[in-house]
């Protein structure tokens, strides 16, 4: 037993090795009027070290499974929906282990904004699109929610949705079924990364690929007037890890992560990329205390 106590301890205290060398590539000048808000449509407190690996400073995982809105003068978009508000019922129809992973995972969260009520409050009249970071039910949970609004995702996360698996909600497949768009990465660097897909072809909003998390994530970076942010899904789950070089928790990876050592090469990379640009915002997806501190929550339109 003490073996494996320490054998989990070494697999989730040890820092991570450097990413190897790339060269930074800084973002262009963005002149585009983008604002952001976001729904904060779930979330659950818990002991800080199911956040983390390691020391955790937090002494308690804040989580937040949100909504960011994007807005844009060609259109508003939206990064992930959430959690469903009838997600137990969902997770009904996943075999028993999936069922219990969810139990133990996202269905802990618990209902606090409904994410069609804020839209319309916040004058939201037509979605332009969705960018899913990945595919688990507490980014695409309000995909049932949202019928024929265009789903853009990789390709990569669109062969996971179609695949059939017991990761992906069955309900939350099905409405996305006829409406995934692949997104196209062109082989052009952006930041630390080697390709990219620009969503408006300004620079606003930039998709690049993180495989890892799942078959198919992103990271997403929104640049707006006073705030430059790169949305990482669930490559982390705390923003402390990027500052300790520790991925998540043990049991955070072992339950959620389809890849491991894949996923914590990518935390090392948003290491090397927070040290290339300190003012860029990291947002872990399921980090609340970062959210509340840096964005504004969807309020009606002209008001956020």
């Amino acid at each position: 037993m003490k073996r494996l106590l320490l054998s989990l301890c070494l697999a989730s205290c040890a820092s991570l090795p450097p990413a190897p060398p790339h060269a930074f590539v800084a973002p262009p000048e963005v002149k585009t009027p983008v604002s952001v808000c976001w729904i904060d449509t779930g979330g659950l407190s818990v002991s800080g070290g199911y956040g983390a690996a390691g020391d955790v400073t937090a002494e308690t995982w804040d989580v937040t499974s949100a909504a960011l809105l994007i807005r844009h003068p060609d259109g508003d978009v939206l990064l992930d929906t959430g959690i469903s508000p009838t997600a137990h019922d969902e997770a009904k129809s996943l075999g028993g282990w999936r069922r219990f992973v969810f139990g133990e995972t996202a269905g802990k969260n618990q209902p606090r904004e409904s994410l069609v009520d804020a839209l319309a409050t916040a004058g939201v009249k037509k979605l332009k699109g969705v960018i899913l970071s990945h595919a688990h039910p507490d980014h695409a949970g309000g995909l049932t929610a949202l019928p024929d609004v265009p789903v853009w995702l990789s390709a990569e996360e669109k062969t996971f949705v179609e695949s059939g698996n017991d990761v992906v909600m069955p309900a939350q497949a099905t409405a996305m079924k006829a409406r995934m768009e692949a997104l196209t990465f062109e082989p052009v660097p952006y930041a630390n990364f080697d390709a990219r897909a620009d969503v408006f072809g300004d620079g606003s909003v930039v998709v690049v690929p993180a495989f890892g998390h799942t078959p198919g994530s992103v990271v997403t970076f929104v640049t707006t007037p006073t705030l430059r942010l790169a949305h990482v899904g669930d490559l982390i789950n705390l923003g402390e890890s990027l500052g300790r070089n520790v991925q998540k928790s043990w049991l955070m990876r072992t339950l959620t992560d389809e890849n491991e050592a894949a996923n914590d090469a990518q935390v090392a990379k948003l290491v090397q990329l927070q040290a290339a640009d300190p003012q860029l915002l990291i947002l872990p997806a399921h980090d609340r205390p970062l959210w509340t501190q840096h964005l504004e929550k969807c309020a009606p339109s002209g008001n956020f």
